[in-house]
């Protein structure tokens, strides 16, 4: 049996709940499919504050949001699917499921969130029970309200990173500090101090401590090497936390699980320097950014292009979040890693576009749909990636030269 419907969207994440709100409200059929257990995505595990927001926004609890969008899109009919996987995708548009009675799905628009993934960040020691990536603890921690250790150390320096340090901190778990990865093929800038310092400007408006935040702007101004060289000692602590721009996890260690990592100092460029530590701990956390889920994507046949700046490989789109593929249509960190306002903007600017294209009105114009996202862009209190900008003008110039060699406008 194939279910009908005008419109399906993969991935319950912030992008894919509010196109599914906003497109119900014009009168659309809409289904959401995702293969966690329940709705929400990445917004789940996010709870932190903004101390420069207006004071009725400070507070950015991402179960509540979910919960919201979840209800809204219900109480607007949109049927909500969770643990199922898509495994199949072909023209017109035909999903093939599994995880539901229903084995295939029809609509006649398809919608993209599938959102992002974590890098990995090997290092000596990384496949000990005990290690996992920073995103799984803010899963742990905020949505399961478990402690993945007593003891716990965080490998990559980073805004994610920090984030999820302070919450595990905040929910009484003994953060023994913030620490670059070691200096290797895999980690390239990651293990860089002056990198490190320059991420700090990405997240210097929620940082709650007066030096960070003007570490972050001697680094985003152009002097990093300042930065670096005033952060060379331990003694910068983020809400109670060790930030450690000079000190680099070389290895974790333990008999059948982790025991303790050897922290070594480095220098700015990331060379050890001095001597090495251990420090007992019973868990890592491995941080090492995220990059876009593009696999269906890939499967329905958009064409991906490579833009580093947006994280790397990324479906070809349009101003409206359209791509070649005829239907489709994608939002969220499957465009490039951005923070959940950003994809909450995008959602509801593919539902504009999905909505025109198949002859609903919508109350917000294509024009204010996409100054949403802008302002979003702009008031976010998280920045993932330094050259995101850059990135949305590279993807501009390379739709419009896939227009332009296509000899007409989709």
């Amino acid at each position: 049996m194939t279910a009908e419907f005008d419109v399906a969207i993969v991935g319950s994440g912030p992008a894919g709940l509010t196109a599914a709100v906003e497109l119900a409200r014009t009168g659309l059929s809409v289904a959401v499919l995702d293969e966690f257990f329940r709705p929400g995505g990445r917004l789940l595990g996010q709870l932190y504050e903004n101390p420069t927001a207006p004071l009725a926004e400070r507070r950015w609890d991402g179960q509540e949001m979910s919960r919201q969008l979840t209800e809204q899109a219900r109480d607007l009919h949109v049927r909500i699917l969770s643990g199922v996987t898509v495994w199949s995708i072909s023209e017109a548009w035909r999903l093939e499921l599994s995880g539901v009675p229903e084995k295939s799905l029809h609509a006649r628009t398809l919608l993209l969130a599938t959102g992002a993934a974590e890098r990995a960040l090997p290092l000596p020691g990384w496949t000990l029970p005990g290690v996992i990536t920073v995103g799984a603890a803010q899963t742990f921690t905020n949505l399961h309200r478990v402690a993945i250790g007593r003891r716990v150390m965080v490998v990559g320096i980073d805004p994610l990173a920090l984030s999820v340090a302070l919450e595990m901190h905040h929910a009484g778990i003994d953060v023994t500090g913030v620490a670059l990865p070691p200096r290797s093929p895999t980690s390239g800038n990651l293990s860089s101090p002056a990198h490190a310092v320059a991420r700090l400007a990405q997240a210097a408006d929620i940082a709650p401590n007066r030096l960070l935040r003007t570490m972050a702007r001697l680094a985003s101004g152009g002097l990093q090497s300042v930065a670096v060289h005033a952060l060379r000692f331990d003694l910068l602590r983020v809400g109670g936390v060790s930030v450690a721009f000079r000190k680099a996890v070389t290895s974790i260690e333990g008999n059948g699980r982790v025991e303790s990592v050897t922290l070594q100092s480095v220098a700015p460029d990331g060379k050890p320097v001095g001597s090495a530590r251990r420090v007992a701990v019973d868990a890592v956390c491995l941080s090492a950014g995220l990059y876009p889920l593009t696999d269906l994507a890939e499967v329905a046949g958009c064409p991906l292009v490579d833009v580093p700046e947006l994280g790397g490989l990324v479906p070809l789109h349009g101003p409206g979040l359209q791509t070649p593929a005829d239907g489709l249509f994608v939002a969220g960190n499957i465009t490039g890693i951005e923070g959940a306002k950003v994809a909450i903007a995008q959602g509801r600017l593919a539902a504009v576009s999905i909505a025109r294209g198949l002859g609903r009105p919508t109350p917000m114009t294509p024009e204010d749909a996409a100054h949403e996202v802008e302002r979003a862009r702009a008031t976010s209190p998280f920045r993932f990636l330094p050259k995101v900008d850059a990135g949305r003008k590279a993807m501009s110039r390379l739709w419009q030269q896939a227009q332009a060699a296509k000899g007409g406008l989709l």
